[in-house]
C-alpha cells in the first residue's frame, strides 16, 4: 500500500469507528430540517423582534446544532405549524417534542 492508501484506510477507520459510537445519537435537528422541507418554490421574509438575551440564546442554540439561527427557528416554526395543524395526537409530532425535551435535558445535565 502507498502513504495515500494508509491515510484514506486510517480516515475510514476513524469515520467507521465514529459512525458505530454515534449509531443512537438523535439525528441533528438541522438534517431533519432539510429532510422534511421540499422545494416549496419562493419564500417570504418574515421578522420579528427579540430582547438581546433573546436572542443571543437562540444564536447559542443554532450555534450547538451548527446551523443558521434563521434555520433553527425556522424549523420551530414549521414543526409547530404541522403540530397544530396535526393535532396533540400526532405521532411524529409527539416524537420530535420528545426529541428535543430530551436534547435539552441532556445539555442540563451535562453542565
Amino acid at each position: 500500500m502507498t502513504r495515500n492508501d494508509d491515510e484514506l484506510r486510517r480516515l475510514l477507520d476513524e469515520e467507521a469507528e465514529h459512525a458505530e459510537a454515534t449509531k443512537d445519537d438523535p439525528i441533528p435537528a438541522s438534517a431533519l430540517a432539510r429532510a422534511k422541507r421540499p422545494n416549496r418554490g419562493k419564500s417570504v421574509m418574515f421578522s420579528l423582534r427579540l430582547n438581546p438575551d433573546e436572542l443571543a440564546a437562540v444564536q447559542a442554540l443554532a450555534e450547538d446544532q451548527g446551523v443558521p439561527a434563521s434555520t433553527l427557528v425556522r424549523g420551530w416554526i414549521i414543526r409547530q405549524l404541522a403540530a397544530e395543524h396535526a393535532g396533540a395526537t400526532d405521532t411524529a409530532t409527539m416524537l420530535d417534542r420528545l426529541e428535543t425535551d430530551v436534547r435539552v435535558l441532556r445539555k442540563l445535565v451535562a453542565s
